[in-house]
């Protein structure tokens, strides 16, 4: 049987979500006990999304509401230098205790270095005023003599860095459209489920677009999976009884699996006991993250993250219709898909990182190659997987956001599903174009 070489490519960015929240739920306990310090609730969000962007180091991330030295702006700065290519000195000793007014004064130094603005007028603070960078401890009053919290420099630097970011036009474009109907209008993101960060901050377009929706769609809410949710899956994820993964592929494949699952440190009593769909799922979930891609950076739980408390959620699929749907794979397909985790490589992660950086372009183009560049269909196996990963799903969205489009009354909705969904030949994009909808890019 033919390995089949694309599976692990495309199911990266569509269905890793489905191993990954287990493993999130498992870990919770241990995660919860290991940081139990947070920052405020007014700082949590901004703090969130610098450490996303790979600035400052893991003891800037502790002690949100204490008094920072320069020792901890340090670190702060030379991400920013590495990021932006700029070279700025420290003005301030290592020792000290950090006033406001210092990390304005050093984040201004590197907004000038980053954006050349060597022939400004503005001063530090008329500079971050007139940009809205820094809001002030009470109306009108910056406090700017007032040691430095943590979690304080953490936001200055979160709103610097965008603003650095889109005055570079370096902001993320997406693979993002736009239709309308007589009265509604649908804005379509392509995912890319996991992501190393790179993917933020992204354009005001799709931002905006998010912000006047009134509900967010997405496949599966993967930030709300249920017990029952997490029960049915632990159910159907393992081989019945006393049943083991070695009598069900083949005894080569065993072999490489075995190897390859004690190197990632999973124990016996686990993955002999895996269906071989889980375990292909579980593999990836493990290697991508040695590699710094995370689910959690992906860019559908930054929307569920935004829309969560504030517009409602909707599903196209769910949680149950994802687990069987890999649940449903014939023995075949499971065991090549099985065999395409296990050959995960350096080449797959170029790939991922070259979805990446079509995505962070709006370059839907190369993009859709990489989806698309073995699609011809060589075996029954092929044709499986890409009927009930692609085809057949497809099918289903589709539908639904035409029901979206056409329904009473005037609403924006904020579709966010895998790329795969949106630029596959069967995906949403095409279908709605051979419907006659005009589907406008946006970039």
């Amino acid at each position: 049987m033919k390995r089949l070489r694309k599976t692990v490519i495309v199911v990266i960015v569509i269905m890793l979500l489905v191993a990954q929240s287990v493993i999130a739920v498992e870990n919770t306990t241990a995660e919860v006990s290991e940081k139990a310090e947070t920052p405020s609730l007014w700082a949590a969000w901004d703090v969130q999304m610098i450490n996303t962007y790979g600035i400052g180091i893991e003891e800037n991330y502790q002690g949100y509401e204490d008094s920072i030295k320069g020792s901890q702006f340090l670190s702060i700065e030379e991400g920013f230098e590495n990021q932006f290519n700029v070279a700025d000195e420290l003005k301030i000793s290592k020792d000290d205790i950090v006033t406001r007014g210092s990390v304005v004064e050093e984040l201004f130094d590197i907004i000038q270095l980053s954006l050349k603005l060597d022939n400004t007028n503005d001063d530090a603070l008329t500079y971050f005023v007139d940009n809205k960078l820094i809001k002030g401890r009470t109306k009108g009053n910056y406090e700017l003599d007032k040691s430095c919290t943590n979690e304080e420099m953490l936001v200055f630097a979160k709103r610097v860095y965008d603003h650095i970011t889109y005055s570079l036009d370096l902001d993320a474009k997406g693979a993002f459209w736009k239709v309308s109907d007589e009265n509604n209008t649908v804005y379509l993101l392509g995912s890319i489920h996991v992501s190393d960060g790179s993917v933020f901050p992204m354009s005001k377009d799709i931002l905006e677009a998010f912000v006047q929706s009134d509900e967010l769609v997405v496949e599966a809410n993967i930030l709300s999976f249920s017990e029952d949710d997490i029960a049915y899956l632990q159910k159907i994820m393992m081989l019945e009884e006393d049943k083991t993964i070695d009598q069900v592929i083949s005894k080569e494949t065993y072999e490489k699996y075995t190897a390859v699952a004690e190197s990632l440190g999973i124990v016996p009593e686990v993955y002999n006991k895996l269906k071989p769909w889980y375990a292909a799922n579980l593999l990836q979930t493990t290697q991508m993250s040695k590699d710094s891609y995370d689910a959690k950076m992906g860019i559908d739980v930054y929307f569920l993250s935004l829309a969560t408390g504030n517009i409602p959620i909707v599903e196209l699929e769910g949680a149950k219709y994802q687990f069987d749907m890999f649940d449903s794979f014939s023995p075949e397909l499971q065991e090549g898909y099985l065999l395409s985790a296990l050959e995960y490589s350096n080449e797959t992660d170029d790939m991922i990182g070259d979805m990446l950086n079509s995505w962070k372009t709006g370059d839907v183009d190369k993009l859709g190659d990489i989806f698309n560049s073995e699609s011809e269909l060589e075996s029954e196996v092929e044709k499986e997987f890409n009927d009930k990963l692609l085809n057949i799903r497809n099918a289903n969205m589709s539908e639904k956001v035409k029901k979206m489009l056409t329904e009473e009354g005037e609403k924006d909705y904020f579709v966010v599903v895998g790329a795969g969904h949106m630029i596959n030949d069967s995906g949403i994009v095409k279908t709605l174009r051979d419907l006659g909808y005009e589907v406008e890019q946006i970039k």
